[in-house]
């Protein structure tokens, strides 16, 4: 779940670079890079941290640029894992997660006679897509050709830009297309980005998303070439709808807040089917746990007729636990992100709305808060099913032993978090709420299955 940002213009593109990262600042907070370029030499720049952290006055007029914002999947968290990658001429940014590294080193050493070192998956995929293109033409053909070597060869997710000097952008997505990626344009370039929400914020007319399996390669003269390099499937990644996109952004043309005000629809309905009638009557208020739920639990309050309030406070100045890099530093920025107004939950039977529970230290930690405020009883209402299994796409779930969901079952989770009742959302309900908009979709579903299609 990482961002990624790619422009070409004919205009200094710098700002906009700057600020396409900043509208994906959501989706990586581990630290962020952008590489420039100015048909004479790189400007390289990387920050830990928050893209607030690039503060340079930029002198020099780049027309191209790739930039990443990150949060860790895998590998240590150090300045030499700040994306961009430069390999020679190259410059590659990657969102995704590539798991099957060593068959990937023993490709390149048979091929290539090559024992390569590397530092992350993102890093081995430049170093492959180098060594597939190194001594080749520059043209379509070719670079096509290496692209469906790399689809072959690499196990798991991949969304890429590529610069390669002194010809242009590349970018290509995995044949399943579990991320999203777009473009855009204007007068004078292209953008290509992880969501809208950073084209529809800056001069650039939003065109469309890049399919499951597509290249695009964008020349320093702005030609444009767009190719289906390879037979796609898609499985997309719901949790993108649930979770990690700004709700502003369009995912293959849905809303993300249409689907999250769909999925308190069907979570209204659940939590009825859940609670005697007696207690619904008694229920005060629904509150969301921000910021993800609060179209969720908008359409709860309007579906349910029970008053919405927002009770459960979010520190702004704190970053998403979720995406924290490690288990210590989750628990400790919990500790400073949540607050509870008081006035509104004391003596109250309440319901919170959350969008998931992985391991369960957030809503734990929310249950104990509002019992000091002298709550009286607490519904929680999750707008996914139970969390059980490991990731392999690009979210930092790596082992299915540290899912609270693949340990206990919902009643034992109720328990242990201090709920008086757990609802979670149908897989179904899940699902139908995204084909609501488009029922052609398909998803990847493997937190909670475990199936894993590659």
């Amino acid at each position: 779940m990482c961002g990624i940002s790619g422009i070409i213009s004919k205009k200094n593109i710098y700002f906009d670079l700057y600020q396409s990262l900043f509208h994906l600042q959501h989706r990586g907070q581990d630290s962020c890079g952008m590489v420039l370029y100015d048909n004479n030499q790189l400007l390289i720049i990387k920050r830990d941290g928050l893209i607030k952290n690039i503060n340079e006055n930029i002198e020099g007029d780049y027309n191209i640029g790739i930039g990443h914002i990150r949060y860790k999947t895998n590998g240590n968290m150090d300045n030499e894992l700040i994306q961009p990658f430069i390999l020679d001429n190259i410059v590659l940014c990657h969102n995704g997660n590539i798991y099957n590294d060593t068959e990937i080193l023993n490709y390149i050493l048979k091929k290539y006679n090559i024992l390569v070192d590397f530092k992350n998956d993102s890093d081995l995929l430049l170093k492959l897509f180098y060594y597939e293109l190194k001594n080749k033409e520059l043209n379509e053909e070719n670079i096509e050709k290496v692209i469906i070597n790399i689809s072959n060869i690499c196990k798991g997710s991949f969304n890429v830009i590529v610069h390669i000097l002194d010809y242009g952008i590349i970018c290509f997505k995995d044949k399943y297309g579990f991320r999203p990626l777009c473009y855009g344009k204007n007068d004078d370039g292209y953008i290509i980005c992880s969501e809208s929400i950073a084209i529809d914020n800056l001069d650039y007319e939003f065109c469309n998303e890049i399919n499951p399996g597509e290249m695009i390669i964008i020349k320093d003269n702005l030609d444009f070439y767009k190719k289906q390099y390879i037979e796609s499937d898609l499985h997309f990644c719901i949790f993108e709808y649930i979770y990690m996109s700004r709700p502003e952004t369009i995912l293959n043309g849905i809303s993300v807040y249409d689907v999250r005000l769909k999925l308190g629809e069907y979570l209204a309905r659940e939590l009825t089917r859940n609670i005697s009638k007696e207690e619904y009557n008694d229920i005060d208020y629904i509150i969301p746990i921000p910021q993800t739920s609060k179209p969720v639990a908008l359409m709860m309050s309007e579906k349910l007729k029970i008053p919405y309030r927002e009770g459960i406070i979010n520190n702004r100045y704190i970053d998403r636990t979720f995406i924290m890099n490690n288990q210590k530093n989750r628990k400790k920025n919990i500790k400073l992100k949540m607050s509870v107004v008081k006035s509104m939950v004391k003596n109250k039977n309440i319901v919170i709305v959350d969008d998931s529970i992985v391991r369960g230290n957030t809503i734990r930690h929310i249950i104990d808060l509002l019992k000091e405020n002298e709550v009286n009883k607490i519904y929680v209402c999750i707008s996914s099913p139970p969390i059980k299994h490991k990731n392999l796409y690009g979210i930092d779930i790596s082992t299915d032993e540290e899912l609270i969901a693949n340990q206990l079952k919902i009643s034992e989770i109720q328990e242990q978090i201090g709920a008086d009742k757990l609802v979670y959302l149908k897989s179904y309900d899940m699902v139908d709420s995204v084909k609501h908009f488009n029922k052609d979709l398909n998803f990847d579903l493997s937190i909670f299955n475990g199936y894993y299609v590659v």
